[in-house]
């Protein structure tokens, strides 16, 4: 996992604030992410192109910032905007990202005014920074004709629950100068007025539009009589207004450290038709699909599931077919370690297995050791091969109280023959005559049917096992119902 954090700026072509706001919140946040490589995107084109115009300093935009992350082998990528709230600038940022989604996991984090605790937390911050030496305190927004405007009129609120005087205004919005010339005037004991920017950084705006000499707010306020102080710092100057981005981009990498699933998904006994509608979606859903891999060349569970790929490509897994328990303790083993680097990186992971996943699968071996180390799993069950079967020879396999007995016919299949149950011998394969053969002196052949294959394009069925005379593939399942069912 490659992982990076990309801070997302409007941006100003003042180097001075540049390095106490924007670089100052780079910093905190890649103090907070040791780990993480932190980069820089301005959205403005206009300050990007005099940057690099006038100081030959070329800053990235974020389609070239991301562009560079996914050439360079980035897989997660936690983008941090430094906007005051949701709004134009924002969604543009949202939409930029777009592209790069299915190449790289994208988390976005939050803008400093998201939730009833972000305006509360920034109103104690900047009345606890921004001195207090005037009468009135009014802050400079940049305005915007997006409904987020709305954040100001609620921020004001906030702000004038813990001191009355103090007061927002935007130079593109609503509320206006003039309505806090107005507020002001109801209120005759204020005589001087401080004038802050309500902005991450001292641009422009603030030098200008705020603090000019011609035309701005601190002229229209001394024109209407009061004295009039400027505080030249951006938002991004404030430590705890800093802290704020540093959590959000916090809440942004945890969503991109969620660990992903391993599905066991049961893939039933060969017909495509029997994929139950869950597996269908989980497969259309993971980021990785494993199949196991015996070394043969028969891959009936990918054949099972081909036209639920969407393009994935399967990856195949060792899962030997030994009965050498070194061996399959291995292949285990590293078959868990491959699946869990893939869920440390958030993917879900579909790990395919014929029939059902809980009777007699390699996969449940894997699954048990993935689980054991605390990540999350889940097994999405399927047909199986012994009810495909019945189903298959028309018969039920137990009927009232009949109790029933699924033998692994490779394995014990002789001493298993006395239990007075209706029997299941699974993956008989090259035991298949000797099972008959044992049958056949327990007198029980005459109870007996056989499939192989069920459901599969090259199957084989006997209702009466005793016509079988030769030898059949792995997937052999016989039926022994007690005398007289």
């Amino acid at each position: 996992m490659k992982k990076a954090i990309l801070v997302v700026s409007f941006g100003t072509s003042y180097h001075d604030t540049l390095e106490k706001t924007i670089l100052a919140t780079e910093g905190a946040i890649a103090q907070a992410n040791p780990g993480w490589e932190v980069r820089r995107a301005f959205t403005s084109a206009i300050i990007m192109r005099k940057l690099l115009a006038r100081d030959n300093l070329q800053i990235d935009s974020v389609a070239q910032a991301m562009a560079k992350l996914e050439a360079q082998g980035f897989t997660h990528v936690a983008v941090q905007p430094t906007h005051v709230m949701h709004g134009e600038e924002y969604e543009k940022l949202l939409s930029m990202l777009e592209p790069y989604r299915l190449s790289m996991k994208i988390q976005v984090g939050q803008p400093l005014l998201n939730s009833q605790e972000d305006y509360e937390q920034v109103a104690k911050a900047l009345l606890s920074w921004l001195p207090r030496q005037d009468d009135a305190l009014v802050l400079m927004g940049h305005g915007t004709a997006h409904f987020a405007n709305s954040a100001y009129g609620q921020l004001e609120q906030n702000l004038q629950d813990l001191r009355e005087t103090v007061y927002v205004a935007t130079v593109e919005g609503y509320p206006t100068l003039d309505r806090v010339i107005r507020s002001l005037s109801s209120r005759p004991e204020i005589k001087t007025v401080t004038l802050a920017p309500l902005m991450l950084v001292a641009g422009d705006h603030a030098r200008n539009d705020m603090a000019g000499e011609e035309d701005s707010w601190k002229a229209q306020l001394e024109k209407a009589g009061y004295r009039v102080n400027c505080i030249l710092q951006g938002m991004g100057e404030c430590p705890a207004i800093r802290d704020l981005f540093v959590r959000h981009c916090a809440e942004a990498v945890e969503a991109l450290h969620t660990r992903g699933k391993l599905w066991g998904v049961s893939v039933g006994p060969g017909d495509p038709e029997l994929l139950t509608i869950k597996a269908a979606k989980v497969l259309e859903q993971a980021d990785v699909i494993l199949a196991p891999d015996t070394g043969k060349a028969d891959k009936t569970a990918l054949n099972i599931i081909r036209n639920y790929l969407n393009g994935k490509k399967p990856e195949l897994v060792s899962t030997p077919m030994t009965r050498d328990k070194e061996v399959l303790e291995q292949a285990y083993e590293s078959a868990a370690q491959r699946i869990i680097a893939d869920l440390e990186e958030g993917k879900q992971v579909a790990f395919i297995t014929l029939g059902d996943a809980t009777v007699y699968s390699t996969y449940m071996y894997i699954h048990e050791k993935v689980r054991a180390r605390g990540y999350a799993v889940e097994v999405v069950p399927g047909v199986t091969s012994f009810c495909a079967a019945a189903a298959r020879l028309n018969i039920s396999l137990c009927q009232g109280s009949e109790p029933l007995l699924v033998i692994p016919a490779s394995h014990s299949a002789r001493e298993f023959l006395d239990v007075p149950a209706n029997k299941v011998f699974m993956k008989a394969g090259s035991a298949i005559l000797d099972l008959k053969k044992t049958l056949e002196e327990k007198n029980m052949l005459s109870n007996a049917s056989m499939v192989e294959n069920c459901s599969m394009e090259n199957e084989h069925v006997y209702p009466d096992f005793r016509e079988l005379d030769k030898t059949t593939g792995y997937f052999s399942l016989v039926i022994v119902k007690e005398e007289g069912k």
